[in-house]
């Protein structure tokens, strides 16, 4: 863009009530900077500008007044100047086509100016500069007719100094007290900008009393930010799209694997381009849905009123100029507030929860201006500025990162040569399969594209044909174990750390922008290469991070009981929490070949992913600008697939050198070791042992551990003073400090926990403003919307961590309390005074100490479910169980904890109850599970079951020569059932009655499936009238619940064994003779004793949910004087509770708690009770609904069914969840009465 560029500047007195006009500038004028004075902003205003950047200085008042600020329009690369002076000034530095700093400066009028202020400014600002700002002063110089004080101090700075008034003597400032025009507003510059700029004023002062400056350039702009176009995928033609992307193979056959490559990224991109829109390369402009055309009228109205005052500045047209530019401003907020009412409105249950989530985060404003850097070293463009990040994010990979001790051992062991060649008969080198193409391409991450600017959505839109070509393509570069140059090229964007200095390179953070058609690929080898490394067990069992049944929790929990078992024994336990330094950047190559050669991966696997290492590129990407391609000599590439796995294979090496007696966690690059101890000098010695060995390991691997950021933490509940370990990493101290956060728990010495949850409830408490803003209680969103987002937002992160953190003694644990509490009546509307029982039951949500038991029993449940998890151990039985009991006044670990929490639920959690782990099925041997969904074109509920019946005659006649099967299973309050049938085998069985209806449709899938491959069944059908059963089993993904796993794994079975197993899906309770008997026999397992089969772990869930909800049913059921008990003595979800005009919501809540800001708010005031205006009795919400005798014939009028029938009343026939009368005439009378507004 060729344009030229101006500054603005403008004394705006008051940034926020003319923030309008600001806006105005920046989008119509767009100029590249608005120098702003008189602000009147304090540290309170915070995002006042989320699209652009601000550099502020406010004054430092009791009161508005003063303060400057530089608006810098986004795109634009700048970093503030620091300035040591007394004046009231800020300093920017922008590159336009060249570097300029730029000013805004105020001096008040009653402050005194001395000369040298003035020129201590100047000599602090690099040059070339332009020191916009009002100066109060007065001077024939510039156009006053009068020379003041101020006025010379300036003269004598702009004759003294070497610099350039630009001003052309035009009136700049209206003053009302004297009635007439002045100039005192200056833009001053180094006379190397003197003939570059043309310098005006606009002949509209706007909402100030002061006109706005343009200051514009007669050189053009050559490097504004142009953003990258992105597609828009909700308006695609995917019909055209299918039709012109066409992979020809027989094109592929004659090409090289990078022509093949450039060869389908151009026919997907040409299509692409065919029959997607892209949004232009424009920054976008600011919306306005507020602004209607009262806004438009009013404004120009004031505007036609000031060119009349300025002709003809009279009184009388002042006067009217004031009134329409107060009446434009009124509009313009009134506009404003209902356009946000609506919106906030509209973010309700209604909507698609996309949307919901869409309009949550435009409204949080998330949206920050892209940070353009500009650092120390000369920078005249763009791409200069890119190339300094393109070169530090260089010298990270750097080899000189490396240790010198790592860089000898590298040299020594590249030396020897890993075969890569044969092998390719192991089944993980074979060919890719179609199954293993749709899983890579049915993951819901939709990742932005990379250089290619092909998107994932692009790829699952292809048509059949040409998605086969795809796979043929994939397959071909398989088979070459060749990784093309073009996927190893990435974009790097990079994000400013929060925090951090703009102006300091490592201040941001790389995001790598890949490939979307190579990251497939990646997928394509990573889950091969993770079920290989699972199927060998390469991992080390403490290895945690992203492995499937594995979290952050586990080890948290593990700490934990480390810990208590130690304080349980008067023991010293001193944990080491390490930090890697450059973890991913500087990985061994060479070294992760080396550990995957010794796991046993051989062949065509090894060599592709030697191929996918070597030879990556980068370049950095600032809005379209692109810096110079720069070299990633070591480490993962950042964002690839297979990087994480690759990273995980290589440190996994370090659980060898740690000794069996030190406990340790690993979660990806997060390294902990603890040692428990009587002797403190023994904790230390075994300690300091480790870290040696870790310490070469590290030399020996390509890793670096940061002495700085290691931390030591001894953890003692023993009195007394004793001497902090003295630790040592590479010949550094390690840091002892009394608490440290390890995977997003802050452990502190005592294990007390109080400084995380002071943490956690300043967190909850922040992200709770969101709902404060759509939360109101006559508009806003509603009650369903916002419990959702409650639980996300806020719920979500209580829920983190509880079952360690619940050991926190009650006091602390209270401190969470009034986060929930708030986050209840946000969502529900209930009066601050409301009963905390009663909002518990209005919102059916259950108290943090319930939901906390919940969480440990579930947790605990998946655990025990699995043998081999690090974690089993420390949930079984405590060792140390007597001594716990003795010491009650030491708390116990969480094994012990459970059996208190079980037996206050009155449930049994017993491990033999509960579905083993099995092995997963192959990658590369899973095929296609063929399922007839013909029946889903019907719905039942519509169409006699005499046609269904009919249809079935016809597909059974379709499979006539299939051994047809029929599966049901049946569940009620007292039995669990399944069974199959078929004309020759039919079986029943009773399961478990904790055991849900998704189980037991799956066991007689399971009963089914047994038979057929015991009785070498050939071809068999089976009608099932589960969908989410047949879904599972259909599906490539995998699935969590273990007798999901397990059927699949059986049908897997059946078909490479030759047979013929096919599925159909027919709907339930039509007549359909096999499916009524297969029910039949399922019901009929009721006269059986249970079976010893076992469950998954998901079908504990809905039972200790109902034993938590047992337990708190008879808590509720002993809060007889409790207004809310008398209406709703049975917890549970109302229907009726949620309406969808929240004012309507919010009364009824308020009337069944029983209350209101009319009866309670003395309670917050400290004031007497009030009393009925009518009566003189105490004012209640049963007083205005039926005691208060004066609203007698109001009664009658709105609620005669209670009259007419002679019902004795009862609060929960009026408001309850199925009332005789409704809700509307409740309100009716409540209007008519006068209190509707007033509860």
């Amino acid at each position: 863009n060729m344009n030229t560029y101006s500054f603005i500047q403008w004394n705006c007195r008051s940034l926020l009530q003319n923030i309008d006009d600001i806006h105005f500038f920046l989008d119509e004028l767009q100029p590249i900077a608005v120098c702003l004075q008189e602000t009147y902003l304090n540290n309170t205003h915070t995002n006042v500008f989320n699209r652009h950047r601000v550099f502020r200085k406010d004054r430092d008042s009791d009161h508005s007044s003063g303060g400057v600020a530089i608006v810098i329009r986004s795109g634009i690369a700048c970093v503030e100047v620091p300035l040591r002076t007394s004046l009231e000034a800020v300093a920017v530095r922008v590159l336009a086509d060249r570097l300029i700093t730029v000013v805004s400066l105020y001096l008040p009028p009653h402050r005194q100016l001395h000369l040298h202020e003035l020129q201590g400014l100047v000599q602090q600002l690099p040059t070339p500069f332009l020191i916009c700002g009002d100066f109060n002063a007065h001077s024939p110089m510039w156009g006053s007719k009068r020379l003041d004080s101020r006025g010379a101090v300036v003269e004598r700075f702009l004759l003294s100094s070497d610099v350039c008034l630009l001003n052309k003597k035009e009136p700049t400032f209206y003053s009302s007290t004297h009635n007439c025009f002045t100039s005192i507003d200056l833009s001053i510059s180094s006379p190397l900008l003197l003939p570059c700029f043309s310098w005006k004023v606009l002949n509209n002062p706007f909402g100030s009393d002061h006109f706005p400056v343009v200051i514009e350039s007669l050189v053009p702009l050559p490097t504004i930010l142009k953003r990258t176009p992105r597609w828009k995928l909700d308006k695609a033609d995917w019909a055209l799209f299918k039709l012109e992307a066409v992979l020809d193979p027989s094109v592929l056959a004659n090409l090289s694997p990078e022509e093949a490559t450039v060869y389908v990224t151009e026919q997907i991109i040409s299509a692409a381009q065919d029959a997607i829109p892209c949004t232009s390369e424009n920054l976008p402009k600011r919306c306005r849905p507020w602004w209607n055309e009262d806004c438009a009228t009013t404004r120009k109205k004031q505007h036609r009123a000031w060119d009349i005052f300025r002709r003809y500045p009279t009184s009388s047209n002042r006067i009217a100029f004031k009134r329409l530019k107060a009446k434009a401003r009124w509009t313009r907020r009134k506009a404003k507030w209902k356009s946000w009412t609506k919106y906030i409105s509209s973010l309700n249950s209604f909507v698609s929860e996309k949307e919901v989530w869409d309009r949550y985060k435009k409204i949080k404003g998330d949206y920050r201006c892209f940070v353009i850097p500009l650092f120390s070293s000369p920078a005249n463009s763009l791409k200069d500025v890119a190339n300094v990040l393109g070169e530090h994010f260089e010298n990270v990979s750097s080899s000189r990162n490396y240790r010198t001790e790592f860089k000898r051992f590298k040299a020594s062991a590249e030396r020897r040569h890993i075969p890569m060649s044969g092998c390719s008969s192991e089944p993980y080198n074979t060919p890719f399969t179609m199954q293993e193409l749709e899983v890579a391409l049915s993951s819901k991450k939709s990742s932005a594209p990379g250089p290619d600017r092909i998107h994932y959505e692009m790829l699952r839109q292809l048509s059949r044909e040409s998605l086969n070509t795809l796979l043929g393509f994939f397959n071909y570069l398989w088979e070459a174990a060749y990784f093309p140059q073009i996927w190893k090229q990435a974009h790097v964007i990079p994000l400013l750390k929060p925090g951090k200095d703009p102006s300091d390179p490592r201040s941001y953070r790389p995001i790598a922008l890949t490939s979307c058609l190579g990251k497939t690929f990646e997928r394509l080898i990573n889950r091969r290469l993770i079920y290989i490394l699972e199927h060998n067990h390469f991992f080390a069992n403490n290895q945690c991070g992203f492995r499937e049944g594995r979290s952050t929790l586990d080890h948290i929990v593990r700490l934990e009981t480390t810990i208590r078992e130690a304080f349980v024994n008067r023991q010293h336990c001193v944990s080491v929490f390490f930090d890697l330094e450059k973890a991913y950047d500087t990985t061994w190559r060479y070294g992760i070949l080396h550990d995957l050669y010794a796991s046993g991966v051989r062949g065509r696997m090894l060599r592709c992913i030697s191929s996918f290492l070597t030879g990556r590129s980068f370049q950095v990407r600032l809005g379209t600008t692109l810096s110079d391609q720069y070299v990633q000599e070591n480490g993962v590439p950042q964002g690839g697939v297979l990087s994480v796995t690759l990273f995980a294979v290589k440190i996994n090496s370090l659980s060898k050198v740690i000794p069996p007696s030190v406990s340790y966690s690993l979660y990806v690059d997060d390294i902990h070791i603890s040692v428990s101890s009587c002797n403190l000098s023994s904790c230390e010695r075994q300690l300091q042992l480790t870290i040696n060995k870790i310490s070469k390991w590290a030399d020996e691997n390509g890793f670096k551990f940061s002495p700085e950021k290691t931390i030591c933490v001894p953890f003692s509940l023993r009195r007394g003073l004793f001497l902090d370990p003295e630790l040592t990493l590479n010949r550094v101290p390690i840091s002892v400090k009394t608490e440290h956060k390890f995977l997003g728990i802050t452990f502190d010495k005592k294990l007390n926990f109080v400084s995380h949850l002071k943490g956690l409830k300043k967190k909850c408490l922040k992200s709770a403003n969101i709902l404060k803003v759509l939360a109101h209680k006559s508009w806003g969103s509603d009650r369903i919307c916002l419990l959702r987002l409650y639980n996300s937002l806020i719920r979500s992160r209580l829920d983190y961590g509880a079952i360690v953190y619940d050991s926190a003694r009650p006091s602390a644990l209270k401190m969470l309390d009034p986060v929930h509490h708030l986050g209840l009546r946000l969502a529900t509307g209930a009066f601050r005074t409301s009963p905390i029982p009663s909002l518990y039951a209005e919102s059916n949500q259950m108290s943090l100490g319930h939901r906390r038991r919940y969480l440990a029993v579930t947790y605990a449940s998946r655990i025990l479910s699995y043998p081999n998890h690090p974690t089993y151990g420390a949930l079984q039985h405590s060792r140390f169980a007597r001594l716990f009991e003795n010491k009650p006044r030491v708390v116990p670990p969480l094994s012990l904890r459970l059996e208190s929490i079980c037996t206050s639920l009155d449930f049994t959690l017993d491990e033999t109850d509960l579905l083993q782990k099995g092995e997963n099925e192959a990658p590369w041997s899973t095929l296609p599970v063929f399922c007839d969904w013909y029946f889903t074109r019907f719905n039942k509920h519509n169409i006699p079951p005499v046609v269904i019946q009919q249809e079935f005659l016809e597909v059974q006649k379709k499979y006539g020569n299939y051994s047809q099967f029929y599966t049901d299973g049946a569940k009620s309050l007292h039995f669990v059932g399944s069974a199959v049938y078929s004309e020759g085998f039919s079986k029943v069985q009773r399961l478990k009655e904790c055991a849900s209806i998704y189980t037991a449709e799956l066991y007689a899938v399971l009963m089914a499936l047994e038979y057929i491959l015991t009785s070498k069944t050939m071809k068999s059908i089976l009608f099932v009238d589960s969908q989410s059963v047949l879904t599972t089993l259909c599906s490539m993904k995998g699935s969590k619940n273990r007798l999901a796993q397990l059927v699949r794994s059986k049908v897997q079975c059946g078909l490479r064994l030759g047979r013929d197993i096919k599925f159909c899906w027919v709907p339930s309770h039509m007549g359909i003779l096999g499916n009524e008997r297969a029910d039949e026999l399922a019901t009929s397992s009721k006269h059986l004793l249970p079976t010893t089969s076992q469950i998954p772990f998901q079908d504990m869930k809905p039972l200790v949910k109902a034993s938590v909800f047992q337990l708190w049913q008879s808590e509720w059921s002993l809060e007889f004087e409790n207004k809310l008990h008398r209406i709703k003595p049975a917890l549970g979800m109302w229907e009726s509770a949620s309406h969808k005009i929240r004012r309507h919501e919010v009364l009824l809540c308020r009337l069944r708690i029983g209350h209101s800001y009319l009866t309670h708010k003395h309670l917050l005031r400290g004031e007497a009770p009030p009393l009925c205006d009518d009566c003189g009795e105490r004012l209640t919400i049963l007083h205005i609904l039926w005691l208060c005798p004066g609203l007698e014939q109001e009664r009658r009028t709105h609620f005669p069914e209670f009259f007419s029938h002679q019902i004795p009343f009862h609060p929960a026939l009026l408001i309850g969840e199925t009332p005789i009368v409704p809700f509307d005439r409740v309100i009716n009378y409540l209007r008519k009465t006068g209190f509707l507004l007033e509860l």
